[in-house]
């Protein structure tokens, strides 16, 4: 297929139907991914992680809420605002209540901690559909994580997390509202932007 970079939905429709015939290396991938982060300093040090519960296309973090459970938080997505914010959360049970926009599983509101204050110390793992080797990301179209990584998440490093087929070699089409990322995990290992 060759795609277009400037074509978000393309882009992720091309996701959507390549990642089945990966799904048999997803676990393998999901362990490596996983070991480069916790075996990583910024992981190891930060104050704050926030995760992304995943859907079935989507990297499995859950191994670092397991390591650090004080440190990681999830998100919730408040539909009306399309405002993201991160709870703590106790248990895992937690998350398996509530489906939130996209029926991702979500922390509920009133039972976990919100978490507030993203230093350049802590660290946001992000989602997509597709990346590029510049720090560009395809993301669900609703600009969720944007608007929250270009405020609350500013300062905090921010790497987005996928799996190698994930990555194309043309530049993603930037608009004024999208935000670059620090670097990427696949796994094969990190590429810094």
């Amino acid at each position: 297929m060759d795609l277009n970079s400037k074509d978000k939905g393309q882009l992720r429709d091309y996701w959507k139907f390549q990642y089945v015939k990966y799904r048999s290396s997803f676990k393998s991938w999901n362990q490596a991914i996983c070991q480069h982060i916790l075996s990583h300093p910024t992981f190891q040090k930060a104050e704050k992680v926030a995760l992304f519960y995943p859907r079935e296309w989507e990297v499995n973090l859950i191994p670092l809420w397991e390591t650090r459970p004080k440190a990681c938080s999830f998100p919730r997505t408040l539909v009306k605002t399309w405002e993201m914010k991160f709870y703590t959360v106790n248990s895992l049970q937690s998350l398996h209540s509530v489906k939130g926009l996209g029926g991702i599983l979500e922390p509920l509101e009133d039972k976990n901690q919100e978490i507030t204050d993203f230093h350049s110390n802590d660290l946001i793992l992000v989602p997509g559909f597709v990346f590029d080797a510049l720090g560009s990301r395809i993301g669900s179209g609703k600009g969720v994580y944007d608007r929250f990584l270009s405020r609350e998440g500013r300062l905090a490093q921010k790497w987005g997390v996928a799996f190698s087929p994930q990555l194309i070699s043309k530049p993603i089409t930037q608009e004024p509202h999208d935000i670059r990322l620090d670097g990427l995990i696949t796994e094969k290992g990190f590429i810094y932007f």
